[in-house]
Formats: structure tokens, sequence, C-alpha cells
């Protein structure tokens, strides 16, 4: 049996929840969650999977600092990317520093920067998921049970069933499936056999690397190159040259929306992406009139809606409202409606472009 890792992917922007989340401080290193960040949260959910000396990060060069400074990791277990590439590439650089260490070890890969509220059932899961991985060379995701038409996720439809661990149904998997439209996302949810794409992989590492060089062949390519520098001075300089050319796309489109070998385990663990601001509202508390929160508020016929200060102790007042977020910080005042959260990116395309 192969050493089990966890990879977490720290490289992510969030920003859909600017103005909080900045390119200094993206959302992964907020302390959301009671104090703690969706990072430290993240570490200490899988920590019990794979003991001490399990736990990597991937992360772009300029949060590299952040990470150490937040998990107190030793640099070896800090995989560095000189720049974002998105996660096929981040997992196919993890993958080369784990084939060296451990060939058959099964690598978890988790984002950074979402909430699980259910940590013993997560945990129950994952232990299934990486069973499966070590004896029988598939490709493992977990799936969020649905229970709204989402739009702002990724959908992953399920087909027969391969196997039950322990009570825990496991089936293959038919497709990967983009965000839908509203039309399309209520379909899924009827028909009943589409689960939300989570983004937490289990794989061999082996099984992982030999997919990335069938399905993606020109960033395996680069990967071989590196492979012949990983632990000796030449590292960084070849690193710094051969990444960047490296293709930015994303582990679903490139692979799993690709291979074959892949199964799914439906996973009801209290997930979300908390991908808007209106996600945000999971956070928080909420008053008798739905409205979620942290400030100081005086609300008067005001219903539904996200209010944050950086400061809590700032006062906001609204009156006749209904369906906003509010986010206030040192650097910017946001409201918009509630069902926009997900168009955030709009301002900050359009801020690039003022002088």
């Amino acid at each position: 049996m192969g050493q089990v890792f966890a990879v977490i992917m720290a490289g992510g922007r969030g920003e859909r929840l600017w103005p909080l989340s900045t390119p200094l401080r993206p959302k992964q290193f907020l302390p959301l969650l009671s104090g703690r960040s969706f990072l430290q949260a993240t570490a200490e959910r899988v920590a019990p999977l794979v003991g001490k000396d399990g736990l990597f990060v991937v992360v772009p060069q300029e949060y590299k600092e952040l990470v150490a400074k937040e998990l107190s990791l030793p640099w070896e277990r800090i995989i560095v990317e000189p720049e974002g590439r998105n996660t096929a590439p981040a997992l196919g650089l993890s993958g080369l520093v784990l084939f060296a260490r451990d060939p058959k070890g099964v690598m978890i890969a988790f984002p950074s920067d979402h909430l699980v509220t259910k940590t013993e059932e997560f945990q129950k899961v994952l232990r299934v998921a990486v069973e499966l991985a070590q004896k029988g060379g598939h490709l493992v995701t977990l799936g969020i049970k649905p229970d709204r038409p989402a739009i702002g996720y990724g959908y992953i439809r399920y087909a027969e069933l391969f196997t039950e661990v322990g009570g825990i149904p496991v089936y293959r998997v038919e497709r990967f499936v983009e965000k839908p439209d509203r039309t399309k996302a209520e379909a899924f949810l009827a028909e009943g056999c589409y689960l939300w794409n989570s983004g937490i992989f289990v794989w061999r590492v082996d099984i992982f690397m030999h997919a990335l060089s069938v399905h993606i062949p020109e960033l395996y390519a680069g990967l071989l190159e590196l492979r012949e520098h990983l632990g000796k001075p030449s590292w960084a300089e070849a690193l710094a040259r051969v990444y960047p050319l490296l293709p930015a796309i994303s582990i679903d489109y490139g692979l799993m929306e690709k291979a074959q070998n892949m199964l799914v385990i439906p996973a009801d663990i209290g997930w979300s992406d908390v991908g808007d601001w209106s996600a945000v509202a999971s956070l928080f508390p909420k008053d008798e009139s739905g409205n979620a929160v942290y400030a100081k508020h005086v609300g008067i016929d005001t219903e539904n809606c996200v209010i944050y200060t950086e400061d809590p102790g700032r006062l906001v007042a609204t009156l006749g409202l209904r369906d906003l977020v509010i986010v206030e910080t040192k650097e910017a005042l946001l409201i918009l409606p509630r069902d926009r959260a997900q168009e955030v990116r709009k301002i900050l395309e359009r801020l690039r472009k003022m002088p």
C-alpha cells in the first residue's frame, strides 16, 4: 500500500468575492470561518487522512509566504508554481513531485477555498475513494448531491453502479458537463442522475501521470523535461523556463472530460464552493427577515440581503431593500442584486480598463 498524500490547490483568485478578496489576499486566505481561513480549515479537515508528512500545497510564487505562515509547512512540502497556469499544470507539477516520493502513492487533490461542514462524512467518503484508487487504478471524484438547480457549478452525470463500500455507493461516470443555463440545471435536478462537480479528485500517482500522457500529452512532455532537474540545483531555472509554456487548462477540461476509467461517489458533506457573495450568506447568522449579516445592522423592511463590513462595528442602516448584497471594505463599497452575484468579475474587468 502506497502513502496517501493531500495536495491543496491554493492558487485561486477568488475574484467573485471582491472587494474583500484581492490579488494581495485572495479568498483562501480570508479568516471567514470562525477566525480561520479557508486554507487552514481545509488543511485541518484532511490532516487525519494523510498524517504529518503527507500534506502538500501547490501555489503560485506570490502566495508561498502566505501558505508557509498560515500552515507552518516546511518548504519542501510547498510546491511553487512560477505563475498560475490553471489546475492541470498545478496538479501535473504536484504529480511529478509525489511520483519521486512514491509512484504507487495516492493523491487527494482539493481546492483550498471550499466549505465542508460535515467533516466526519467527508473523511469517511474520502477513505472509500482512496481504497478504490489504490486497488483498481481508477480516477475517483466526489460528486455533491444537488439541492437546487445551480448554474454556477459544473455537473457530473453518473451511469451504472460500480460497487458499494461500507454502504456507500460508487458509480461509473458517464460524462462531465459544463456549467448549465437555468433550464438545463432544472432538467438535471429532475432527472436525478446528476451531481455537482466538487473539484475533489483521488487517484494513484502513477495512474494519474499516465492519464496525463494520454490526454494532455503537451503537458506531460513538459513534465518529463522538468523531471530531469527535480532535486537538482538546475530545478529553479528549468521550472521558470518550462512552466510558463505548459498549456493553461483546467484538469476538468483537459483530463476528466476525456478519461474513461472514472468513478464518482455521491457525497452529502455540507459542501459549498462559497463562490460568490450570495453563497457567503451560509457563513453568517441570519436575522428574522432572512438577512445574512456580518456588521452592526439596523434594518427596516429589509429582507434576504447579504450585508458585510470589514469592520464588524460599522453601522449599516437599510430601509425597503430586498435581495441585495452590500459589502464594504477599506477600499470599496459593493452593492448588487443577489441573483447577479456571479457577475462581480465584470466590475473588475471594467476597473482594469480604467486609467
